[in-house]
């Protein structure tokens, strides 16, 4: 080897063996210093007490405050810009007083009509160690109705997938309920036994599974399990609606009055509002609960109010 080749060869060995020990960054004990710190240290403080004041109950002793502080910190417009939002819905202000089970039954093709025991009426006993989601999911789906058609059309597709890709006729669905004692009945007999209450039952609005979107068991999972492909048209997509949409929509809306309005002053006076009164019955979103529109949205769980039947 060259004299030329063996000289940075030790010099790099030289530096990595007898240099001397570079300082490490994570010996500081500070990730920001100065204003950097400051800055960090306000917006800590800021989101704690915020977080506290919006998570506090807004009645009581410190409701004034509570209400003041929100307005002066702005907490609420913060914490839903940061998707922060929590409600004491779930815990007030009265427990539940019915315990609620959704009982799920399948129509098959041969016209028998199965109960999957999906509900959870009689599956844990009381008091309980342990929880089963299933109930949340219960009490979910009767409080949210629109969370019924797609739980339908899992319903149909996992069936479909467990039964040679042969897809249940219809789902029907079954409000079952029972009425909690008030707490002084329940003090006289010192407790009672759920499974000895009433159980009430109300049928509700079922599934066709060949009609729901996406009850229908896609081709691509079909060819997985080795099941024949769908007949054409037989697989029902749900029609997309974003907020791109929405906000074209109400675009369309805008742009539909101004042109009416323009309109007044050229045709008489009992026409143009003729025809404005049918223009705008005809735009989407608006009096007639057009599915989708910006005015029909159903309201988050947790927001304004509702309960979200949880506090298990």
């Amino acid at each position: 080897m060259s004299q030329a080749a063996e000289q940075p060869s030790s010099r790099l060995a030289d530096v990595l063996l007898r240099a001397p020990a570079a300082e490490d960054p994570s010996d500081e004990p500070w990730a920001y210093r100065g204003w950097a710190a400051l800055l960090v240290s306000l917006f800590i403080l800021y989101h704690t007490v915020a977080l506290l004041q919006h998570t506090t109950p807004a009645a009581g002793l410190a409701e004034r405050f509570n209400r003041k502080l929100a307005g002066v910190m702005r907490s609420g417009a913060y914490m839903r810009a940061t998707s922060s939002v929590q409600s004491w819905a779930m815990f007030a202000p009265n427990p539940h007083r019915t315990n609620q089970f959704l009982q799920v039954r399948v129509v098959t093709q041969d016209g028998e009509e199965l109960d999957l025991l999906h509900d959870i009426y009689g599956r844990r006993d009381y008091p309980y160690f342990f929880y089963d989601r299933m109930g949340k999911i219960n009490r979910r789906l009767l409080e949210q109705e629109r969370y019924q058609s797609p739980y339908a059309a899992w319903v149909c597709r996992e069936w479909a997938r467990t039964h040679g890709g042969e897809a249940p006729v219809r789902v029907n669905f079954t409000k079952m309920w029972t009425k909690v004692p008030p707490p002084d009945k329940a003090i006289a007999t010192m407790g009672f036994d759920p499974f000895a209450l009433k159980l009430y039952k109300e049928p509700l609005k079922g599934f066709d599974c060949a009609t729901t979107p996406h009850a229908q068991l896609p081709n691509d999972i079909r060819a997985r399990y080795g099941f024949a492909p769908l007949p054409d048209g037989a697989f029902v997509d749900i029609e997309e609606n974003t907020w791109r949409d929405r906000a074209d929509a109400k675009a369309r809306i805008l742009q539909r009055r101004r042109a009416a309005e323009a309109g007044r002053g050229k045709a008489p006076a009992g026409k143009a509002a003729e025809g404005v009164r049918t223009e705008e019955s005809t735009l989407p979103g608006e009096g007639g609960g057009a599915e989708g529109a910006p005015n029909d949205e159903p309201a988050l769980p947790n927001e304004g109010g509702g309960n979200d039947g949880g506090g298990d």
